[in-house]
């Protein structure tokens, strides 16, 4: 993207695993002045262990810490944002509730505001979810009302209407990115169905199903999320004030997602589901026209990156 090394980007969340990917695609279209906000970071991490440390400026702060938050915006006077930190586990949500609103929810109140100090703000791209959608038997849209009824994805929910109210009553040129199930490198979620299959066939292990094992979901890979997100960057003027729903080619219920993973690694796993679950959302499918009219499409899938994300796993395991 021309110009973007003159621009002072502030990315939350930046040394997890989807701020470490998109900060090393910004990198590389390259960004100079990429600032990464963090509580922490994990040595094995793509941000550590690929040497993003040593390209970025790295602070660690809460993003619930309001003062120091913006200390940090009024300090480095960003053009673009992208807010990705947050409390990303459905089953944490629901172990502590307080923690998950004050992160999810007080805490993108918090980016939002250091934000709107900043004169020149040129961009502020917010990570919500699918799951802010809630409960349903179709795909969603971007219209589909959004009606989280659990922690987590009430947290998503208000935190994705918060970030419109900035738009709308402050003039903050925020943009929403709503994903379904992303998978790929730099994801220490055991617990998540794609880290799970990687860690059962490393470790022939039996995989635990906590589903019933026909939960439906999109799985997105990493690098098309991250070209998603420099895509909005890049027609950032266009996308001002909107929300786009980003989806895959698989769309598949845990049964069919294990069956396609035997396949493409050639290798039989052992499973047992527990059907355990709560507070999970049966049917999850997002209708993606409204950004693929514009230009952005799938360029991965299962089929073209399991592989490699295997690979990985079985690098730092």
């Amino acid at each position: 993207m021309e110009g973007l090394d003159k621009e002072v980007i502030i990315v939350t969340g930046g040394a997890g695993f989807i701020g470490s990917n998109l900060v090393k695609g910004l990198l590389d279209l390259g960004a100079k002045n990429v600032i990464v906000l963090d509580i922490e970071v994990n040595r094995n991490s793509i941000y550590a262990s690929q040497g993003l440390n040593s390209k970025t400026i790295l602070r660690l702060v809460d993003i619930r810490k309001r003062d120091l938050l913006f200390d940090v915006f009024n300090f480095y006077n960003p053009s673009f944002v992208f807010h990705l930190a947050a409390e990303p586990i459905v089953d944490n949500a629901f172990l502590n509730p307080h923690a998950t609103f004050e992160t999810n929810i007080m805490g993108t109140v918090n980016v939002l505001d250091a934000a709107r100090q900043i004169k020149n703000i040129k961009g502020v791209i917010v990570a919500s979810s699918d799951k802010a959608y809630g409960k349903t038997t179709k795909a969603y849209d971007e219209t589909s009302p959004l009606r989280g009824d659990h922690p987590y994805d009430v947290s998503k929910s208000a935190a994705d209407l918060i970030s419109y109210t900035y738009y709308k009553s402050f003039s903050l040129p925020v943009v929403i990115t709503r994903f379904g199930n992303v998978y790929g490198e730099g994801d220490f979620h055991l617990g998540r169905i794609i880290p799970d299959i990687c860690d059962a066939v490393i470790n022939k292990k039996t995989l635990l199903l906590r589903s019933d094992g026909t939960y439906v979901r999109d799985y997105l890979y990493v690098k098309d999320v991250v070209e998603g997100y420099i895509f909005l960057l890049k027609n950032i003027k266009k996308t001002v004030g909107e929300a786009y729903n980003f989806s895959s080619n698989d769309t598949l219920s845990v049964l069919q997602l294990l069956k396609k993973c035997e396949k493409i690694l050639n290798t039989k796993i052992d499973f047992k589901i527990l059907n355990s679950a709560k507070n999970e959302i049966p049917y999850q499918h997002l209708n993606d026209r409204k950004i693929k009219k514009m230009g952005w499409g799938n360029k991965y899938d299962l089929d073209s990156s399991l592989e490699d994300v295997l690979k990985w796993y079985k690098s730092v395991v």
